[in-house]
């Protein structure tokens, strides 16, 4: 008995397969990202809520889907270490999400700051 080549459905189920097993590991490090650095503003001398919720909405956005989620920040953050705000990020499918932004270094002007889940 001899066997072929393999048949074009399997070469199809596996390339299938391997792409989406691809983009699910890249959404996961891409979600995974915690951190994020931003400068203080020379007004107020706090990264703005604005500048907070771009970020994390950067972060939590995955790369292949159109648009962003929305994120809601209530404060800015002065650039104190462990200084923190609340926020929630709004999905278009799936409950809302509470996240605490705590800054983790100051270095001049530039401080940077993780995002932690705030489980309920």
């Amino acid at each position: 008995m001899r066997t072929g080549p393999p048949r074009p459905r399997v070469l199809i189920g596996l390339l299938t397969a391997l792409v989406t097993a691809g983009a699910l590991a890249f959404a996961a490090i891409r979600l995974c990202d915690r951190e994020a650095t931003s400068e203080v503003d020379d007004g107020t001398h706090t990264v703005l809520r604005s500048e907070i919720a771009r970020a994390l909405s950067g972060q939590l956005t995955l790369p292949f889907r159109g648009g962003s989620d929305t994120v809601h920040c209530y404060g800015d953050l002065r650039p104190v270490p462990y200084d923190a705000v609340r926020c929630t990020a709004h999905f278009p499918i799936g409950p809302d999400r509470q996240l605490t932004v705590e800054v983790t270094r100051v270095r001049h002007n530039r401080v940077t700051y993780r995002r932690h889940l705030l489980h309920r």
